[in-house]
């Protein structure tokens, strides 16, 4: 197996926790035991309870509401299993399968029924077919109502949407609607009123709300709030100025592909100390794919121990090629490029001795790690490609592994 999980993340909740002490129990807790938790120390005042109107279902351009363009807002669409009446048929599983086919109209027929029957999650989901057009001419007004049906039926999703969706029309009330939300748990409406604070819309401007709301959706892996509180950490908005933690927090938003955090990885390589570029036999690894690099571990007579296109991984025997390592891994994007995506090369470690000389090694080369976790784990910024290392003492092994933000999360399992 040659995926790697997500790395560092006792690191990355360490820079949450700074600002929220129950932020690693929320990233663990179900939906209902984070409310339950979020209102038992939430350290900032709720705003005043929403309005209680409805919207009625209308396609006319009066209740059109269009969102954002400066900001990017996000979209809610887990379930919530808390909130309003639920279905367990299997109704339900034939609305999901439909829409996961593409089916919109099964989808939608199936959901309108659940929605009639009192199923807030089938009204939000009615909602976003409208507001992404997805079977459907895209109408705003009929996502707004659903939406609204969803919210009073008290969703979270339906309660994230619906305040999104408000934000041009009433942004004092859009702001309510996501606090309820964010403090029943959804990450979604937690990013967005962290915006809607940092930009001071609808709500009173301030830096280290904003920043404590990004942290609360960052805990539970929201990957726009971890662009967004890296920023904060990088030039010390809104908490205080931390690059070990900005860093682990952009390289875990860049790793799912947000674009910002990539070019900000980039950003903070150009302004820390100089390294060199990511070369392994001869090939700049931002910048190949599969073809090439197979040419150059041919030259390199580099044993093949897999090189197959209908995998995402060519795997390698490099004991020879590479001193004390035993096998690589290399896994590329998808496309007929296939661009080179992840590197990851297996040292064995049998005792703490041989892993710290793997380190030490690995600092001679790359200089002093950007952050790090505990003794055995390192990561570099280089820029373009992050580098890092991963013990894992129940296998004796420790691996050095390169990553391109821009390609890796496109890769898949082998």
């Amino acid at each position: 197996m040659v995926y790697v999980p997500h790395l560092f993340l006792s690191a990355l909740l360490a820079a949450l926790l700074a600002l929220f002490p129950c932020s690693a129990a929320l990233a663990a807790s179900q939906p209902a035991k984070q409310a339950e938790q979020i209102q038992a120390v939430w350290p900032i005042p709720a705003l005043a309870a929403p309005k209680t109107a409805q919207v009625s279902p209308s396609s006319s351009a009066d209740s059109a509401v269009s969102t954002s363009v400066k900001d990017k807002k996000t979209v809610a669409v887990a379930p919530s299993p808390e909130a309003g009446k639920k279905q367990t048929s299997s109704d339900t599983q034939k609305a999901e399968a439909a829409h996961a086919r593409g089916d919109f109209l099964k989808a939608r027929d199936i959901w309108q029924k659940l929605a009639r029957e009192g199923d807030s999650t089938a009204m939000n989901s009615l909602g976003l077919l409208y507001d992404r057009g997805q079977g459907v001419e895209p109408d705003e007004g009929r996502a707004l109502h659903w939406f609204a049906r969803a919210a009073h039926a008290g969703d979270p999703a339906g309660m994230s949407n619906y305040g999104r969706l408000l934000e041009q029309k009433d942004p004092m009330e859009a702001a309510r609607w996501l606090d309820m939300a964010a403090r029943r748990g959804s990450p979604e409406a937690q990013y967005n009123l962290g915006m809607f604070y940092e930009h001071g819309r609808g709500v009173l401007q301030n830096d280290s709300t904003a920043a404590a709301w990004y942290s609360r959706a960052a805990a539970l892996q929201q990957t726009e709030a971890l662009a967004r509180l890296g920023h904060f950490y990088r030039i010390g908005r809104g908490v205080e100025k931390n690059s070990a933690r900005a860093a682990l927090l952009l390289y875990a938003a860049a790793m799912q592909g947000n674009e910002s955090a990539i070019e900000e990885l980039k950003d903070m390589a150009k302004e820390g100390p100089e390294r060199p570029a990511a070369v392994l036999f001869g090939r700049r690894l931002d910048d190949t794919d599969r073809p090439t690099m197979r040419v150059a571990l041919r030259k390199a007579h580099v044993a093949v121990k897999r090189e197959k296109n209908s995998y995402i991984c060519d795997l390698y025997d490099v004991h020879k090629a590479v001193p004390g390592a035993s096998e690589m891994a290399l896994c590329y994007g998808p496309g007929k490029a296939a661009p080179l995506g992840f590197v990851k090369i297996d040292y064995p470690a049998p005792d703490k001795d041989t892993n710290a000389r793997i380190l030490r090694m690995a600092e001679e080369r790359f200089g002093p790690p950007s952050a790090g976790e505990g003794e055995d784990a390192r990561l570099w910024n280089l820029g373009s490609v992050v580098v890092a290392t991963q013990h894992m003492p129940e296998q004796k092994q420790i691996s050095l592994m390169y990553m391109v933000p821009g390609v890796y999360h496109k890769t898949q399992r082998p």
